[in-house]
């Protein structure tokens, strides 16, 4: 196969566009059935929009096919180490009508290509692989295995404009609501509402990055960055909250000072404490 090019792609749905040229070559013998057509194949991940024979030739008994196909297909996506996943590009080909004991695919991936020129937007093309196998279907009547092409391409995001796109954000809240701890105590207002407003842009950042993505069991990749900001902008607010009830109800000389301290200490290494406990999760 020669794939000429990619669109229509939806990471969150996982579906896809591809446009290749397909070539079939089969030797007739005395064994093969006289109505044999490899045209009766079909994909098992999608629907061809568009299959075109371009030439059929027949020397001696050695038959070559060329198609053009545009399919429809899908793939399931892994959104575990999402904004930093990784998704694979797939198409599954089997035979309509014919097991393995009338047809076996060969996959010929050194004679098969990806166009150079071809680009996904946002993503790096990784490792591609072209081979054939079997997969076996349970029936009312038995089970009977089919012979499979199996094409993927293995893709990643960008990480230069990942990280500053999803990473920086959440590090810049960080920052901006630890600055509350060099302000002093007659600011006390400032302080509450610089800490108020991170917690809120940090919440609505984290909606904004999921809010696309279908309904997951599980915590993801950009839910464990967003828990550990909660934790250094949630530290930063409480410390805040104590200073000004030390000020105005406890009177305790020096108390400020410490929480200050020890406070603007915890809301650094709190999330590295918090991404660590969730990375196993």
């Amino acid at each position: 196969m020669y794939l000429i090019s990619f669109g229509n792609y939806d990471a969150n749905k996982g579906t896809y566009t591809l446009d290749f040229y397909m070539w079939f070559k089969y030797e007739v013998t005395t064994s093969t059935p006289k109505d044999f057509t490899i045209a009766k194949f079909e994909f098992m991940n999608g629907r061809a929009g568009s299959k075109d024979l371009i030439s059929s030739t027949n020397t001696n008994g050695s038959v070559e096919i060329w198609y053009r196909i545009q399919a429809n297909l899908y793939a399931s996506p892994d959104f575990k180490m999402y904004p930093y996943d990784k998704q694979k590009i797939v198409f599954q080909m089997e035979d309509a009508n014919l097991d393995t004991s009338m047809l076996v695919y060969k996959a010929l991936a050194s004679e098969s290509k990806i166009d150079p020129h071809l680009k996904i937007a946002g993503w790096n093309q990784d490792k591609w692989a072209f081979i054939s196998t079997t997969q076996t279907y349970d029936m009312a009547g038995g089970s009977s295995e089919y012979s499979r092409l199996v094409f993927t391409i293995n893709i990643s995001r960008a990480p230069t404009s990942t990280t500053i796109k999803t990473l920086l954000p959440p590090i810049i809240f960080c920052i901006v609501s630890c600055l509350s701890f060099f302000f002093p105590s007659t600011k006390m207002a400032q302080k509450i509402g610089l800490g108020t407003s991170m917690l809120i842009s940090a919440v609505m950042f984290h909606i904004s990055q999921t809010s696309s993505l279908p309904p997951l069991g599980s915590l993801i990749m950009i839910d464990k960055i967003m828990l550990s900001t909660y934790g250094c902008l949630c530290a930063s607010l409480i410390c805040t909250a104590m200073v000004s009830v030390n000020d105005d109800f406890w009177k305790k000389d020096g108390l400020s000072k410490k929480i200050n301290l020890y406070g603007g200490i915890l809301s650094v290494i709190l999330p590295f404490i918090i991404f660590s406990g969730l990375w196993f999760v």
